[in-house]
């Protein structure tokens, strides 16, 4: 059986052992719309980045953006000396995707301009923009003038909820090819403010999203990029969902109906990864054992999704797609009667995203602009529909605000395994950002019953004069 692998950024991997290895921030804390992480924050990478590896077999990231201190993180080096840590050549897909940027960059360069109040600073070229990620993706030595070549190989995120976007939210969900591109490259052109880090960050999120369409891989996001790469999905997805799902029957003789029910996403019981790891971690302070041990303990899980994947890409019908996935809710139902009580709460699904496919929409296209993507999805022969539909990348959508709500109860035992303490004010700090992102941008998981995660009202961000 092939092995099942997941895209990560940087961001969490990083992060994440940097946690482990007691690195300090030079600043946790949000300055000129730049944000650097904190314990609690680092403590939210180390979970997503657990539960990735519970759930598949390699983790993957992008070689393009490898942070200075990375040889000395002793996490990043046993996932690489266990070969579950891989990086992809960004290369390969460097002129695909700028060209993709490009475009999505050019579409809203042309639309017109949201006003800020801060009409003399000038918004950045979308060409040279997409000049810029692709001169980063092809490996190539950037000059002492590309500032926004350093910026994406550094570490720094921006604030996703600034004020500037904020000020849009509703119209960045009824037109978020605009609103989300036009804003980046405001950010990228207002230099002096810092906000180029929220620009760059919108800029990493859109690189990762296009390499797993790419790889046809799912990507498990950070925090960081989470609300972006929902927002830009789900326009996707609402867009063309309908559509897509007439070609989708009428390609296998079936009904609306029946492709709507196959869709359903199945709910993930997910063993409490963070809490096993750093118990673990606790009693032998051994990252490499504790890796081993919650790897091995829960290899039920990942078979059980690779077994899914595996079926799906030779499956010739939507009946035998329909038994892979009963099979598997079968599965994880069992997984669940093991975990405790207490765990039994589903923290994610399982599904299948829709995906605009690279080659179907005509070459370098913006692959928000999904007007015509039904259209020329129809163009295509009924059993290439059929193939592509059975065999898109099975995903496991998992819901971060619930991880961060329960992070405080971490603190004693994260202080008794590595020597650092989580202040619950810094976890509350935390979700209340996130929970302005989340508002801003959308939800963070395709679970209808999950409760809105409802944010505490602030004074806002001071704007400048």
């Amino acid at each position: 059986m092939g092995a099942s692998s997941v895209l990560i950024d940087q961001t969490t991997l990083c992060e994440a052992a940097r946690l482990l290895e007691g690195v300090s921030t030079p600043m946790a804390r949000r300055t000129m719309g730049a944000v650097t992480p904190g314990t609690a924050e680092r403590l939210a990478h180390l979970s997503t980045l657990l539960d990735a590896l519970l759930l598949y077999d390699e983790v993957r990231v992008l070689d393009a953006q490898l942070p200075s201190d990375a040889e000395q993180l002793t996490l990043r080096r046993v996932l690489l000396d266990r070969r579950i840590l891989r990086y992809v050549d960004t290369r390969a897909l460097s002129v695909e995707v700028s060209e993709e940027l490009t475009h999505f960059l050019r579409a809203a360069e042309a639309g017109p301009r949201q006003s800020t109040g801060l009409h003399s600073h000038p918004y950045a070229s979308a060409d040279e923009v997409g000049r810029s990620v692709r001169q980063l993706l092809d490996h190539a030595p950037a000059s002492q003038s590309d500032g926004l070549v350093h910026a994406l190989h550094s570490d720094v995120e921006g604030d996703l909820a600034h004020w500037w976007i904020g000020k849009w939210a509703e119209a960045l969900h009824s037109d978020p090819v605009r609103i989300l591109g036009t804003e980046t490259l405001h950010f990228i052109g207002y230099w002096s403010s810092g906000a180029i880090t929220g620009g760059v960050s919108h800029l990493r999120t859109f690189v990762y999203w296009r390499t797993a369409a790419h790889l046809r891989m799912p990507f498990q996001p950070s925090l960081r990029r989470l609300p972006v790469y929902h927002l830009m999905t789900d326009h996707v997805r609402r867009t063309v969902q309908d559509r897509v799902y007439e070609v989708v029957a009428d390609s296998f003789r079936a009904t609306v109906a029946e492709v709507y029910e196959d869709e359903e996403p199945l709910a993930l019981y997910l063993p409490p990864a963070l809490s096993l790891f750093l118990d673990h971690l606790r009693a032998h302070g051994d990252i490499a054992a504790a890796v081993d041990a919650l790897r091995h303990q829960h290899r039920r899980l990942r078979r059980s999704l690779a077994e899914l994947q595996q079926t799906l890409d030779t499956s010739s019908s939507l009946g035998e797609a329909r038994a892979a996935r009963k099979r598997l809710k079968a599965a994880l139902e069992t997984l669940r009667a093991d975990l405790d009580p207490g765990d039994r709460t589903a923290g994610g699904t399982v599904d299948q995203l829709i995906e605009i496919v690279p080659g179907v929409v005509k070459a370098a296209a913006n692959p928000l602009d999904v007007g015509g993507y039904a259209d020329a999805l129809l163009a295509r022969p009924s059993d290439w529909i059929r193939s592509w539909w059975l065999r898109r990348p099975v995903r496991s959508a998992l819901r971060l605000s619930t991880r961060l709500e329960d992070l405080s109860r971490y603190d004693r035992l994260l202080e008794e395994a590595t020597g650092h303490r989580c202040d619950p004010a810094e976890v509350e700090a935390l979700r209340r950002s996130y929970g302005r992102e989340l508002e801003l941008y959308g939800g963070d998981s395709r679970l209808p019953s999950a409760p809105p995660l409802t944010t505490a009202a602030e004074p806002s961000e001071q704007e400048p004069a």
